[in-house]
C-alpha cells in the first residue's frame, strides 16, 4: 500500500510540474493518472495570456485578473515565480525556455500556415520570435510524413496579413533516407529516427542539398528527436548552416512529449512515483477528507494513501468532466460539482465563437480547496489545479499554460508549509 504525503491526480502540465515542485522540496509525492494530457496534444510552450488587444502576456494577464472569477484574479502574484520554476526545471532538462511574460507577443508560424500570438517558446521554436529582418522562412516538408504539408502552410503564410514577417515564404520537400519501410510515418517515428546520430547526419545532409542561396530560418516540423534533442538542435543548425525553427504539427506532439517526460525524469529522480494509465476507481472518504483513492492495476486495485490530493484531471476539453442527463456537469473522479452555464446555453450558433462551456469548472477558495454554493470547502485535503479551474477560456485566452503553472506553483507552495497541509 503506497503511502505518499501528496497524490497528484492527472499527468498534464499543471500535475506535473506540481508534483516535480513538491518532490523537489521533499514530499514524498505519487502521480496517478489515466494518461497523458495535454502536452501530448499542444505545442509545448507556454501560453500565458493573450486576450484581444493585449500586446504582452503581461497585458493580457492584468486584463484578465479583472474579469470576475477568472483564476488569474488571485493567481497573478504567483506567476512570476511559477515561469521561473518552469524555465529552471527546463533547463535542466536541455530544453531551454526562451522569452518572457513582460516581452511582446509576436505572430509566429503554424504547421498549417496560420499565425498564433506568442511570447515564451522551447528553444527549438525560439527562433520564430525574433525580427524577421531580411530573413525568409523556408518550410521543408518530409516525404510521406502526412501531419505537415509544406507546400500548403507556405502558401497560406504568403496569403496572410503578416506584418514585420520574413521577406519570402518558400517551400520543398525532400524524401529522408531508409522511410519507405515505415508503414505509419508519424511525429514520434521521426522523432526517434533523429536520436540516432548515424541516420539524423544522412538526414540533414539531404535537406542541406535543397536549401537555395540566401538568408533563410529553416521550419522543419517538430520532429528533432526526442531523448537527444539538445544534440540533435544543435546538429541542425551547424548541418543546415541557418537558423532552424520547430513548427508542431498534428498530435502527437513530440514537444510535448519532451515536456512531460523531463518533468516525470524529474519526479523520478527526486523519489516520487508516476503512474500513468491506470484510471481511478474507488475513493475513500471520511467526511470532509479523502483518505485514499484506487487506481487499476494489473489483477487487482493499487490502493493510495496521502495527506493531500491535488486533482489536475482537466476541464471540459478533456476527461475531466461528465455530463449527466439532466444537464448538471460533474467533476468525474471526486464527484465535485462544477460551475457552467444552463443546459439550454451549452452551445452555440456560431461554431466560430468561443465554445459556452469553455469556462466551466471547479470553483475553489484562496488554497485551491473545492468549494460549494455557500463557498465553503467541500474537502478540507483537496486543491484543484490547471484547467479543472472554474472562470477562464483558456483555448480562446491563450491562458491555459500559464494557469496550469500558476496554480501548479501556488498549490505546491502552499502545501510544502506543514500549517496549512494539515
Amino acid at each position: 500500500m503506497p503511502r505518499a504525503d501528496v497524490v497528484v491526480i492527472g499527468a498534464g502540465l499543471a500535475g506535473l510540474s506540481c508534483a516535480a515542485e513538491l518532490a523537489a522540496g521533499g514530499a514524498r509525492v505519487c502521480v496517478a493518472a489515466a494518461g497523458y494530457a495535454s502536452t501530448h496534444w499542444t505545442h509545448g510552450g507556454v501560453d500565458v495570456a493573450a486576450p484581444a488587444a493585449a500586446k504582452t502576456s503581461r497585458e493580457g494577464v492584468t486584463t484578465l485578473a479583472a474579469v470576475d472569477g477568472h483564476p488569474y484574479a488571485w493567481l497573478a502574484g504567483s506567476l512570476d515565480a511559477a515561469i521561473a520554476a518552469h524555465r529552471t526545471r527546463m533547463e535542466t532538462a536541455a530544453i531551454g525556455v526562451v522569452g518572457t511574460i513582460d516581452d511582446p507577443l509576436v505572430a509566429i508560424p503554424t504547421a498549417i500556415g496560420a499565425l498564433r500570438p506568442a511570447a515564451i517558446l522551447p528553444a527549438a521554436q525560439a527562433p520564430a520570435l525574433r525580427p524577421w529582418g531580411g530573413d525568409g522562412l523556408l518550410l521543408v516538408g518530409i516525404g510521406r510524413y502526412r501531419d505537415a504539408w509544406a507546400s500548403y502552410a507556405a502558401r497560406n503564410l504568403r496569403a496572410s496579413a503578416w506584418a514585420d514577417g520574413p521577406r519570402e515564404v518558400r517551400a520543398v520537400e525532400v524524401d529522408l533516407p531508409d522511410l519507405a519501410e515505415l508503414n505509419n510515418l508519424n511525429a514520434p517515428s521521426l522523432a526517434r529516427r533523429f536520436d540516432d546520430a548515424a541516420w539524423r547526419a544522412r538526414a540533414l545532409r539531404t535537406i542541406a542539398a535543397r536549401i537555395p542561396v540566401g538568408a533563410w530560418r529553416i521550419g522543419l516540423p517538430a520532429v528533432l528527436g526526442v531523448e537527444a534533442h539538445a544534440a540533435v538542435l544543435e546538429e541542425a543548425r551547424s548541418a543546415l548552416g541557418h537558423d532552424v525553427v520547430e513548427l508542431p504539427s498534428l498530435p502527437p506532439s513530440v514537444p510535448g512529449m519532451r515536456l512531460a517526460a523531463a518533468l516525470e525524469r524529474q519526479i523520478l529522480a527526486a523519489d516520487g512515483r508516476v503512474q500513468v494509465g491506470f484510471d481511478v476507481v474507488e475513493v475513500e472518504r471520511d467526511r470532509r477528507r479523502i483518505i485514499a483513492i484506487h487506481t487499476e492495476a494489473a489483477s487487482r486495485t493499487l490502493r493510495l494513501v496521502a495527506d493531500a490530493f491535488v486533482l489536475a484531471t482537466g476541464g471540459i476539453g478533456g476527461t475531466g468532466v461528465r455530463a449527466h442527463p439532466d444537464g448538471r456537469l460533474e467533476e468525474r473522479v471526486l464527484g465535485l460539482p462544477v460551475a457552467a452555464p444552463p443546459r439550454d446555453r451549452w452551445f452555440s450558433e456560431d461554431p466560430l465563437v468561443p465554445h459556452p462551456l469553455e469556462a466551466a469548472g471547479i470553483v475553489v477558495d484562496d488554497v485551491h480547496r473545492p468549494v460549494g454554493d455557500d463557498r465553503m470547502p467541500l474537502l478540507d485535503n483537496v486543491r484543484v489545479i490547471g484547467s479543472a479551474l472554474a472562470g477562464m477560456r483558456y483555448l480562446s485566452e491563450r491562458c491555459g499554460d500559464g494557469v496550469a503553472l500558476a496554480s501548479a506553483h501556488h498549490v505546491a507552495s502552499s502545501l510544502a508549509r506543514p500549517a496549512v497541509a494539515a
